[in-house]
């Protein structure tokens, strides 16, 4: 299957976009019919003469214009309509501007007053798909309606032979999204081999909403695994109501029950599978029952009574070695890594394991590496089970997600976020929605976070992730920055039923999420005291990451006395950057270090770390008694908040605007850009006595000694 599908089917829609004319074009279908791909094709096709512009809608009311905001200025916020048109306007230049508003209901309301007085200006073609929110109602738009495809022979290339095309059209009614997962699963288990589908139908998707109606908390947020709505017998046909004839049927079978969230029926299908007395079969078939015992039911104990079992009866080297490396990744979901590390070096030591055995044994070492914070190890863990994925990729893609998030879990402890943005080759969706809101997260960009978190919690509502926990707990986290009280509890509930505690190791991002919920109500102290069980429970695992995370998240919220040891002890022998940087905040903010905590804002700023950075020094600009120096501190703060979309956390509270001028703050944007006084004093046309008068009374305000330490306090440093 390509991670990219083919654009096809399409070509007459696409036309009519292109040659759109007047105000402009609103496309409208049924989720997954292709909106966004096709108007990111459109997109694509303009002209060179024409400036192509994007909204992000789904930022809410806290950020003015949220949408735009990535095109409007960062330090001199835009509060009025008229300027925020000219400043779009002018990224135009004197040519037209394509204006792309993918899921154009998510604008709030700023942001839609704002889209229509562009498309007012004559200049401004808007591209949209979705329902226009009431503000835009008055705009008259050409419609397109997109109807699902159903070719999905040629949408697979011609992979699949027609009747299992056909079947595959039923199926997915047309949901390019749904097609995409179900061809994957269906190849994973062998079920479509060849392009052939075997036996008789899968389970039907549930009915989709006929219309992009659905904002961000319209939307609820998934059922629990065994409530989620499912099909019934007769719509699963006789494939499901007829016993299995065949083991590897019964697998087959209970791989994609599994897959929908629906474990209790996969166990009921693999208590009822066909015996049969060789190894490989009772191996394959202990395997499986026991990852669905323990990652779908959440009954561990089961789980290794039934591998246990299995291990007492198999004599031959290959079905021990797969049954050893099942309880090694059984130890290392329970987050007993050292067990877990003991279970895959015996494991390796039976026999030369087959490529997709090694590879699950690289996928423990690495996970368990990871999580323990052996950063080097980890990695070379994770390269030697890509090292061959094209031998393993179809028959194991669960290993391919586990090998990328120990991937992107080490980037993210040692502080590298562009390595830990990077897409991975093999990931399970939802994992990747985790990730990405993590990354987001630690940049500061919590609007942005939240959606990646929200995509990844409505694709839990299609079945069963082991990464529901850290998308959930990301959903969590980022809301209660965002001061989304309702998102966040709403969350924190979902993932109570979704999340399995069983599955310790993917259950901390919830632990850390809940006590940023608290701060959310006002509670800090008892956010305190959770984030010090939340660390107590990770060092008693030897989880050193998580452990990290929730003791730096203590010196955020202001108690950096009671966790300074205990950090400089975790960071003593940690790798990378991160663990020592967050053990000098600690220190630097216990002590009231003045030069401490700036020089740690400044490094955190190095990092990518905004909201880390803005908080540093804003916990400076409590300490210094002269009022130059905590000015100082106190601006950068505040410059660095403008770039993590508006969130207030209690060290932030009085990061407050800078007293300064318009004029003054555009002589200071200058000074920034690095434009001499003879060049600002000609650009805005004063006297150059006057700019230099100007730029010693900002100076003064900000807390700085010159124009020179002046660029440096506004200018980004990443």
């Amino acid at each position: 299957m390509v991670t990219t599908w083919p654009f096809v089917g399409r070509e007459g829609e696409l036309t009519a976009i292109v040659e759109t004319t007047g105000i402009g074009l609103l496309v409208t279908g049924a989720p997954g019919v292709g909106k966004s791909r096709l108007l990111a094709e459109a997109a694509g096709l303009a002209p060179d003469e024409v400036t192509v512009l994007d909204a992000r809608p789904g930022q809410g009311p806290s950020v003015p214009f949220g949408a735009f905001s990535h095109l409007l200025p960062v330090r001199v916020p835009v509060t009025d309509v008229a300027l925020a048109v000219e400043t779009i306007l002018a990224r135009g230049g004197s040519g037209r501007v394509l204006l792309v508003i993918d899921d154009v209901h998510l604008l709030d309301d700023d942001s839609a007053h704002l889209a229509r007085a562009l498309a007012g200006t004559g200049r401004v073609t808007l591209l949209a798909s979705g329902v226009l929110p009431q503000p835009l109602s008055p705009l008259v738009l050409t419609s397109l309606p997109l109807a699902p495809l159903t070719d999905v022979q040629e949408l697979l290339d011609g992979t699949v032979d027609e009747a299992t095309a056909a079947h595959l059209a039923a199926l997915s009614g047309g949901d390019l999204r749904y097609l995409h997962e179900l061809v994957r699963a269906a190849r994973a288990t062998g079920v479509l081999d060849d392009g052939h589908w075997k036996d008789a139908p899968v389970p039907v998707p549930a009915p989709r909403p006929a219309e992009d109606t659905l904002t961000t908390r319209a939307e609820p947020l998934p059922a629990a695994p065994e409530t989620v709505a499912a099909p019934g017998p007769t719509e699963l046909g006789a494939w499901a109501e007829e016993p299995a004839g065949s083991l590897e049927e019964a697998l087959a079978r209970a791989a994609l029950l599994a897959s929908l969230g629906r474990a209790a029926e996969a166990e009921t299908e693999l208590g009822g599978a066909p015996r049969r007395p060789e190894d490989r079969a009772r191996a394959a078939l202990a395997s499986k029952r026991a990852a669905n015992l323990a990652y779908g039911l959440g009954r561990p104990e089961e789980a290794d009574r039934v591998l246990a079992i299995a291990l007492e009866t198999v004599t031959t080297e290959e079905s021990r070695q797969r049954l050893m490396v099942e309880k090694a990744f059984a130890a290392l979901h329970r987050a007993a890594s050292r067990e877990a590390l003991d279970l895959a070096d015996d494991a390796a030591a039976i026999t030369t394991a087959g490529p997709v055995t090694a590879a699950r044994i690289h996928a423990v070492e690495a996970v368990a590496a990871a999580l323990t914070g052996q950063s080097t190890a980890g990695l070379d863990k994770v390269r030697a089970g890509l090292q061959h994925i094209g031998a393993w990729s179809s028959q194991a893609p669960e290993v391919g997600a586990l090998l990328e998030f120990a991937r992107y879990s080490v980037w993210m402890s040692v502080g590298d976020l562009d390595a830990a943005g990077e897409e991975g080759a093999q990931e399970d969706p939802v994992a990747r929605a985790a990730a990405q809101a993590r990354v987001l997260r630690a940049r500061g960009q919590v609007q942005a976070a939240l959606r990646e978190a929200w995509n990844g919690a409505r694709l839990l509502s299609r079945g069963h992730s082991p990464f529901a926990g850290p998308c959930l707990g990301e959903l969590a986290h980022a809301a209660a920055l965002a001061g989304d009280l309702e998102t966040a509890r709403d969350a924190l509930e979902a993932a109570d039923k979704r999340a399995l505690p069983t599955l310790r190791a993917l259950w901390f991002p919830v632990a850390l999420a809940r006590p940023w919920y608290l701060v959310a109500q006002g509670a800090v102290g008892a956010a305190v005291h959770g984030l010090l069980d939340a660390a107590a429970a990770a060092e008693a695992l030897e989880l050193r990451p998580y452990a990290l995370a929730a003791l730096h998240d203590v010196v955020r919220l202001g108690a950096a006395g009671v966790v300074a040891d205990r950090l400089a002890q975790l960071a003593e022998d940690a790798e990378g950057d991160l663990a020592a940087l967050c053990a000098r905040h600690a220190d630097a903010a216990a002590a009231g270090d003045w030069s401490g905590l700036i020089g740690a804002s400044f490094e955190f700023e190095e990092l990518g770390m905004a909201l880390h950075a803005a908080e540093a020094a804003a916990q400076a600009a409590e300490v210094h008694w002269d009022k130059q120096q905590a000015a100082a501190a106190g601006t950068r703060a505040w410059v660095l908040v403008q770039r993590c979309d508006q969130v207030r956390t209690p060290a932030l509270r009085t990061a407050a605007v800078p007293d300064l001028s318009r004029v003054q703050y555009e002589i200071a944007e200058l000074v920034a850009a690095g434009s001499s006084e003879l060049d600002i004093a000609e650009r805005l046309q004063m006297p150059s006595r006057t700019v230099a008068e100007q730029l010693v009374e900002i100076c003064s305000k900000l807390g700085v000694s010159g124009p020179e330490r002046l660029a440096v306090l506004l200018s980004p440093s990443v």
